[in-house]
């Protein structure tokens, strides 16, 4: 299911958004074509009177719910940029420490290994966070890292590659986090009731109904479209970069 479901969020915003409003607009067709006349009748008469209150208690239902899966999905993705952000500051001020090591050869050591753990992030585990989770387990260059930091006695040093390595847990942990697909379906249906709810009350009027429908139709598409294009923070056309641990790279190699 992830995967396919990767695949379809890895599609520009413009075909999301598209794919997004012809599905919504292919449910209030049925709504207004089928489910409509089963409950109003042909001249909408049938149901009989239908408050307006009903449908506003559905809209604000639906639109608290979207509001707290919104929540969660853009906290996620500041607390995984955030991450991004202080994992390459750490490792800016291991090879700021570095530059102050009275051995030029265990700081040139030290910069190389930098240099090699952070390509090995961009290079390899970065395309590995549009997959399915996997394990955070302690690179190579990061063991042999730690082991530099250590044999240096440097002590802000050896805090910088801890912070870097708990930067890395909260962007792989949080980055890779999917919500709940019970939260996206209760919304779902929320929409689905909305949809009817609005067709029932304009039963009567069927320019006004296909209006209505119209309108709610695209809000609601709108909705599902935004917060499909911010689902995953290292998938699709506004996918998070390595933009800062590219800094690094550039700074570990070219520091002499």
């Amino acid at each position: 299911m992830y995967p396919v479901v990767d695949k379809f969020l890895s599609f520009p915003t413009s075909v999301i958004l598209v794919i997004a409003v012809l599905l919504w607009s292919a449910i209030a067709v049925f709504i207004n074509l089928v489910i409509v006349p089963i409950l109003c009748g042909r001249d909408g008469k049938k149901l009989g009177k239908f408050e307006a209150e009903v449908t506003s208690q559905i809209a604000l239902a639906f639109g608290l719910l979207i509001s707290f899966n919104a929540v969660w999905i853009w906290d996620r993705s500041d607390r995984v940029h955030a991450a991004v952000i202080d994992e390459a500051s750490a490792l800016i001020t291991v090879l700021d420490d570095c530059d102050n090591l009275s051995n030029p050869a265990q700081a040139k050591e030290i910069r190389q290994t930098v240099a090699e753990y952070t390509r090995n992030l961009i290079e390899k585990e970065w395309p590995l966070l549009t997959g399915p989770p996997f394990s955070i387990t302690r690179s190579r260059e990061m063991i042999k890292l730690r082991d530099l930091a250590k044999k240096s006695g440097d002590s802000e040093m050896i805090e910088g590659i801890k912070s870097a390595e708990k930067a890395r847990e909260v962007r792989i942990r949080d980055g890779m986090a999917y919500m709940s697909p019970s939260r996206w379906g209760v919304v779902f249906m929320l929409a689905i009731l909305l949809l009817i709810s609005i067709g029932a009350l304009h039963g009567e009027f069927p320019r006004g109904r296909k209006l209505a429908l119209t309108l709610v139709t695209l809000a609601v598409a709108f909705c599902f479209a935004v917060l499909l294009v911010h689902a995953r923070p290292f998938v699709g056309q506004m996918a998070i970069r390595p933009t800062e641990l590219q800094a690094v790279l550039v700074r570990a190699q070219s520091t002499p």
